[in-house]
């Protein structure tokens, strides 16, 4: 499993014509495509501070980004996977908002 320390902020509807049509409740799982360079696009979950209830489109948050791949898959987008590096947020294939990469982890899976 990755996981991703980002900052991440949806589009508005008036940035973006793509972008989501309303804000995100956090109760609900946040599943998304992240497009990490080279157009490498991988699914995960979006797991938001416990103290917000709501992801507001237009504003930046800080999140953890769970992807669930892998070891030859990490492997092959290891150099995509650096402090500082940009991604796009999308669903399946708009994208709907942006990311940077604060800080990641990654921990084989035990099979």
């Amino acid at each position: 499993m990755l996981l991703i320390e980002a900052e991440i902020y949806f589009d508005t509807l008036s940035e973006n014509p793509n972008a989501l049509k309303k804000d995100l409740e956090t109760r609900h799982i946040l599943r998304a495509s992240f497009n990490l360079g080279n157009d490498q696009l991988f699914s995960g979950d979006i797991l938001a501070a416990e103290t917000e209830k709501v992801i507001y489109r237009g504003k930046s948050y800080n999140a953890f980004i769970k992807l669930f791949t892998e070891e030859e898959a990490y492997t092959n987008i290891s150099y995509l996977i650096q402090i500082g590096n940009s991604f796009f947020i999308q669903t399946p294939s708009k994208v709907v908002g942006r990311g940077t990469i604060i800080d990641y982890v990654y921990e084989e899976c035990i099979k």
